[in-house]
């Protein structure tokens, strides 16, 4: 049986990456113990570890993924695949340098478009919409900007790292070290890229984000199982921590179609005890009532980056612990409206976010359903003794639209493709919409 470690820097990731090896049928596992005995999961092919790496010092991130992968080469596992984010994010040049440390391969495949979103890589330099990627949306993070668009000039020692406009010109001589940068600007360019490495085994340390991901499902021909699904259901609260524009304006657009948008002020989401106050009781109670009376609810925070820095200077607090702090309280929020009684469906769109609501709620098991759409992940998760539904996506991911369509196809009550068995759907037809 093939197995494949991927390691992923953030919870998202970690998601809308395995649900391309779990909608292809292989038996997945989501994990966020690093100290993984993968000897305790004997039957399944494809782990995804959450190493929550993304915004660490590059030293500690270096440190982490080396000692998981080399856990992993001990362990026997044979393929390699280090998720990154599709807009750059992250500690890419300290993981992908720690991954081909530790793996003992001296080649790298990095494969870091995503067509089908609009990521593209052409000549080494990594665009957005066609914009270069540090003059897009992720350089213009209030948190940590993407300062390059040639991938290249993210590495310290750019000596091993080589660009490839057409795998066949690959030039690299075993023993030697190399990280290879290979353009996509189509999903067939990725995709035959993916199959020529693959055919001259130079595919078993990998790494791209969520798009290449699907690709190296199909090229190392994991087992295909049937598929269990549910159906999901209103109502929706959707929760938004990221601060990434295209999140922002699929808020907006939502609202403009009349659907409820509450923001946070700087004191609802940063102030000690808040929702314990009278004015958090009250504000939970009108969440609670718009679910009910709506079927749809959306949260979001303050996001100006004037408001956050004014913010920062009279508190005398450092940007990480705003961002950590922002994360918390949404998760509080979820948790005390999840306590309701409410048969709610949660999306949750930023990493962060996700994250902190796992790990309040004691997550202790999840369960790929399927994608919604490119990106947007249902998951059935176990927290506190309930099963509660989750929908997750990033926050540079999807058009303006995408909020609206999902409400909308839920409003519907769409039936899904199923085969004869009601419980089960064919790998195949694993990524068709389930809204109920």
């Amino acid at each position: 049986m093939k197995k494949l470690l991927v390691i992923a820097d953030d919870f998202t990731g970690a998601l809308d990456t395995g649900i391309q090896f779990a909608s292809y049928g292989a038996r997945t596992e989501i994990l966020t113990d690093i100290e993984i005995n993968f000897k305790d999961y004997p039957f399944t092919e494809v782990f995804i570890v959450d190493t929550e790496t993304r915004h660490l010092k590059s030293k500690k991130a270096y440190e982490t993924v080396y000692l998981l992968t080399q856990n992993a080469v001990n362990a026997g596992i044979e393929y390699l695949y280090k998720k990154t984010d599709s807009g750059m994010r992250g500690n890419i040049a300290a993981e992908l340098t720690a991954g081909l440390d530790a793996s003992g391969s001296g080649f790298l495949a990095f494969l870091p478009a995503f067509p089908e979103m609009n990521r593209t890589v052409e000549g080494g330099v990594s665009y957005v919409d066609g914009v270069p990627i540090e003059k897009s949306v992720f350089g213009q993070d209030p948190f940590e900007p993407v300062t390059h668009s040639r991938i290249r000039e993210m590495f310290e020692n750019q000596k091993i790292v080589k660009e490839y406009s057409d795998p066949e010109k690959v030039e690299w001589v075993p023993g030697e070290k190399q990280i290879a940068i290979f353009d996509s600007v189509t999903d067939d360019d990725l995709k035959e890229t993916a199959v020529y490495l693959q055919q001259r085994g130079l595919l078993k340390v990998a790494a791209g984000c969520a798009g290449c991901a699907s690709v190296i499902a199909e090229m190392l021909n994991l087992s295909r199982h049937e598929i269990r699904l549910e159906k999901v259901m209103p109502p929706l609260l959707i929760v938004c921590g990221s601060m990434n524009e295209i999140s922002k304006k699929q808020l907006a657009y939502a609202q403009s179609k009349g659907y409820t948008r509450i923001t946070l002020s700087m004191r609802q989401q940063l102030e000690d005890g808040y929702l314990n106050s009278e004015s958090g009781t009250s504000l939970l109670k009108e969440m609670i009532q718009i679910c009910r009376t709506e079927g749809v609810c959306m949260i979001d925070t303050t996001s100006e980056r004037q408001v956050i820095r004014e913010y920062m200077k009279n508190e005398g607090v450092k940007l990480e612990k705003v961002r950590t702090e922002i994360a918390e309280r949404l998760a509080e929020i979820m948790e005390e409206l999840t306590a309701q009684g409410l048969e709610l469906t949660v999306m949750v769109i930023g990493g962060d976010t996700l994250i902190h609501f796992v790990r309040k709620m004691k997550c202790r098991q999840i369960s790929l359903l399927c994608e919604l759409e490119k990106g947007v992940v249902y998951s059935r998760m176990k927290m506190q003794g309930k099963s509660i539904r989750v929908i997750s996506k990033s926050g540079g991911f999807g058009d303006e639209a995408l909020l609206v369509r999902l409400i909308e196809g839920m409003n519907a009550r769409k039936s899904e493709r199923r085969n004869e068995n009601a419980d089960t759907i064919l790998p195949e037809d694993a990524r068709q919409s389930i809204w109920g």
